[in-house]
Order: C-alpha cells, then sequence, then structure tokens
C-alpha cells in the first residue's frame, strides 16, 4: 500500500523488481544465478545476488555463524523442500555429519566479479531475500516521490510515513501457536514508525516423524533442527534484510545467546522474544525500544 500524489501506478515496476530478484536468488529457478552456482557452473554475479550476498556474511560474521546461508543441503536432507516431510525413513546421523561439512559461510569467497563456492558448497538467500525484496519495493517507491508506505513480502514488513487516515502504519504479529485464533490471533499492535519488521517461528512450518516434532530453523552448528526455548522472535531494524536475517539466527541460537546478541547489537534492534520457561509456561522479552511501539 502507498499513498501516490498523482496516483501513479508501480505495479509493473514492482512486478519486475520480483522477477530480477528470483533471477538472481531463487532456488526454485534453475536458471537462476544462485541455481547455476550451486549446481558448479561458474558465471558473474549480479548488484542483487551481491547485495544479498554481502548481507548475508555480515550477520553470518556478527551471529557467530549461527546464520548461515550454506545449509541448503541440510534444508534438503530434512525435507523442507518437500512438504515438510524427511527424505530418507530414517535419519542417518553420519549423513548429517557428512554435509555438515560442506556447511559454512567461510567456504565460499566474494571475487570481482562473482562469488565461488568450495565443491559442493550450495546457498539458500531464503532467509534474508524477502526482506532484502522490501527494502528494493521501498527504494523504488521514494525514488519516485513516495514517502508514505506499507510493504509486506511473505511476512516480511516495512512501513513509512502514514496511512490515508493520517495515522502511523499499524502492524499485527501472531501468537506463536500452531493455530490462528481469529479472536485472539495477535501476540501484540505495534505501531511501524519509519522501520522494518520481520518475525520467524517454529509454531507452523513443522513435521513430526515417530513422535518426535521437527522444526524448519535448522541450526548450522549441529546440521540438525533447532531444539531450544524460542516459541517466536520479532526484530525491528531500518533495513528489512537486517531483521529478516537475525530473526532467523536468533530462532537457531536460543534465548541466552539471543540476549547477548541483541545486546550489542541494541543502537541498531529492537526485539519481541517469546519463550517457554522450564514449566512450559509462555513468557516474554521486550527491548525497551519495542515496549514503546505497542500499542496493544
Amino acid at each position: 500500500k502507498y499513498l501516490s500524489e498523482n496516483a501513479e501506478d508501480f505495479e509493473q515496476k514492482i512486478d519486475s523488481l520480483f522477477a530480477e530478484v528470483d533471477s538472481a536468488v531463487s532456488v526454485y529457478i534453475p536458471t537462476s544465478i544462485i541455481s547455476c552456482l550451486n549446481k558448479g557452473e561458474q558465471l558473474n554475479t549480479d548488484a542483487i545476488f551481491n547485495k544479498v550476498y554481502s548481507d548475508a556474511m555480515h550477520v553470518y560474521q556478527l551471529s557467530g555463524g549461527f546464520f548461515d546461508c550454506t545449509v541448503f543441503p541440510l534444508v534438503e536432507y530434512w525435507g523442507f523442500y518437500h512438504n515438510n516431510q524427511l527424505k530418507e525413513n530414517t535419519i542417518d546421523s553420519a549423513a548429517v555429519l557428512r554435509i555438515m561439512q560442506k556447511v559454512g559461510m567461510h567456504n565460499t569467497r566474494k571475487t570481482d566479479s562473482s562469488v565461488v563456492l568450495q565443491n559442493g558448497v550450495q546457498l539458500d538467500f531464503n532467509a534474508i531475500a524477502q526482506g532484502y525484496t522490501v527494502d528494493l519495493i521501498a527504494e523504488l517507491l521514494e525514488e519516485n516521490g513516495v514517502v508514505s508506505y506499507l510493504i509486506e513480502v511473505g511476512g516480511e514488513i516495512k512501513a513509512n510515513g502514514i496511512n490515508a487516515d493520517d495515522n502511523l502504519w499499524r502492524v499485527g504479529v501472531d501468537k506463536p501457536s500452531e493455530e490462528i485464533d481469529l479472536e485472539e490471533r495477535f501476540q501484540f499492535i505495534l505501531d511501524l514508525e519509519d522501520k522494518a519488521l520481520a518475525s520467524s517461528g517454529n509454531y507452523r512450518k513443522f513435521y513430526i516423524k515417530d513422535g518426535v516434532k521437527y522444526v524448519h530453523t535448522i541450526n548450522p552448528k549441529s546440521g540438525f533442527p533447532s531444539k531450544n526455548r524460542l516459541l517466536s522472535v520479532t526484530v525491528i531494524s531500518d533495513k528489512c534484510a537486517l531483521a529478516d536475517a537475525y530473526a532467523t539466527a536468533f530462532m537457531a541460537m536460543g534465548l541466552k545467546q539471543t540476549k547477548q546478541l541483541y545486546n550489542k547489537l541494541a543502537d541498531e534492534l529492537d526485539v519481541y522474544l517469546v519463550y517457554t520457561d522450564k514449566n512450559g509456561d509462555w513468557k516474554t522479552f521486550v527491548s525497551p525500544g519495542m515496549q514503546k511501539r505497542i500499542v496493544d
């Protein structure tokens, strides 16, 4: 949604942006740059790919490796590209260890014209590309004189200015529940003033095998789906790509390490964490800046 003085429609330009992003970083398109690199081909990378890679490496380093875009083969092994079902009949720890030898952004490097992946390393930008797409659309609108907008792509959001009622854009964040309760849907509602927001959680994308719940957030340190007390993470930042990436990193890190990293980045981020205590009861950690934005 956006307010345009001349009622100009940017739909075609926005659609073109989506196509450019897909052709650079979509693992679902066989001819995209990322797909070709993952198949071992050598080719030049474009500005979109380079920016996403640079931001991904930045968060990888600051998170101590908990945000890692080389987890593609692990995500595939655990079946989250295959209707959320384990590809094999049984979980093979030895197979996970073999895959882990190819995991780590340190196994990649940027050159003047491309990104080089060590043999067998594969990239997956799904945890940052949607946020980056939001940033690109925001840039497009601002370059065309639009100062009031609300952008949402795959749940990642950026807001600027005011809405048609002259109010700040108001956003609700779902409770981390498997089912949506329309009467008690939101964990909180906030006014999003000139910022980006991203949420991550394991409460809807998972499967159960042999009585064990496997969530879609992969811990790149262990190679297994994350197991910690965090139910959901919401991050506010200037850039949606970074909010998107940190939300994923925090879900992999768990509560204690997330708080530690947040304390280092408190000037750049605000967070809302929902977690369980040792008794299984829901608890929250809300940063001061986040608390100021919450209206309900």
